[in-house]
């Protein structure tokens, strides 16, 4: 039974917040979400796809899952009464206190439980030895993450200087442009034009693109800061609603994100703009004459 409860808890549980679903609704692919977390995402995101496959759902309100509504709204309430039993640090079956954790069967037992023909050949250590190695499990899984958290936030970090450097960049290349257009006459004032809307067009896209990578990079330093403080507040917390909770809070604490790396073409192409401007200008100019000849 305890084994099944656990299977539909994970089935009834958000990919994003991680907890058991409240006032789920479904996509398109299949994938269901609570509405607040979808709502989120696509609101972080900007765009509305999937958090789980990224399919993208050009979709206003997607529906309610009315059935695994009902589903998690009955576990919840079984978890709230298993939480406010005051039986459960005793045997059911012996009425000895829960000492010891059965590490093979995954569930808390009495003494004469481990001797037991059911426990006898199994792995039981006392309870707080048992939490003290998921508590040191989950250490190094702290450390994996806050690592990782370190290179999303020196990544951002390194964006935003990217980010003032294309300003600059653009600042620069449109003073150079007019320099060397003020050497010119009408014909070459409409050039000068031209080259630096171009400039600004690529300022305004190069700079959208790394406002998206920014915004991306706080999302998941978001992500990763919410996850650590969770697991940090979970590894409080006794040792037998500790480890109640040791399943979801240990798949909580794995990272699956990939390092963050530098967008490679993020700057603006100067040599494109002011690369043999004059030469490149005279020639155009010359053609001109000649063709007007």
């Amino acid at each position: 039974m305890a084994s099944n409860a656990l299977q539909s808890e994970e089935d009834c549980t958000c990919p994003v917040c991680c907890d058991i679903f409240k006032d789920p609704v479904i996509l398109l692919c299949g994938h269901s979400f609570c509405k607040v977390c979808l709502q989120e995402w696509w609101r972080q995101s900007r765009q509305k796809t999937c958090p789980v496959c990224k399919e993208l759902f050009p979709m206003p309100q997607p529906p309610r899952n009315l059935a695994l509504r009902n589903l998690s709204d009955i576990l919840r309430r079984e978890k709230a009464q298993r939480a406010a039993s005051g039986s459960k640090d005793f045997c059911s079956l012996h009425s000895e206190k829960l000492k010891l954790f059965c590490r093979v069967d995954q569930q808390f037992i009495c003494v004469i439980c481990r001797d037991a023909k059911k426990h006898k050949k199994h792995d039981c250590v006392p309870i707080n030895e048992a939490a003290k190695g998921y508590r040191n499990q989950l250490k190094v899984n702290l450390m994996t993450l806050k690592t990782k958290l370190g290179l999303f936030q020196k990544a951002k970090l390194k964006c935003d200087k990217m980010a003032s450097h294309i300003k600059l960049q653009a600042q620069q290349t449109e003073k150079a442009i007019r320099e060397q257009f003020q050497k010119l006459y009408q014909f070459l004032r409409a050039e000068e034009a031209r080259r630096t809307d171009a400039v600004r067009k690529e300022e305004i896209h190069k700079s959208e693109a790394m406002k998206m990578r920014i915004m991306n990079l706080s999302a998941e330093i978001s992500s990763l800061a919410d996850k650590i403080k969770t697991i940090e507040e979970e590894m409080k917390a006794e040792d037998i609603a500790f480890i109640q909770n040791i399943k979801t809070t240990i798949e909580r604490s794995q990272c699956q994100l990939p390092e963050p790396v530098s967008p490679s073409g993020a700057l603006i192409d100067e040599a494109k703009h002011c690369g043999n401007l004059l030469y490149s200008v005279w020639k155009k100019m010359k053609d001109l004459i000649q063709y007007s000849k």
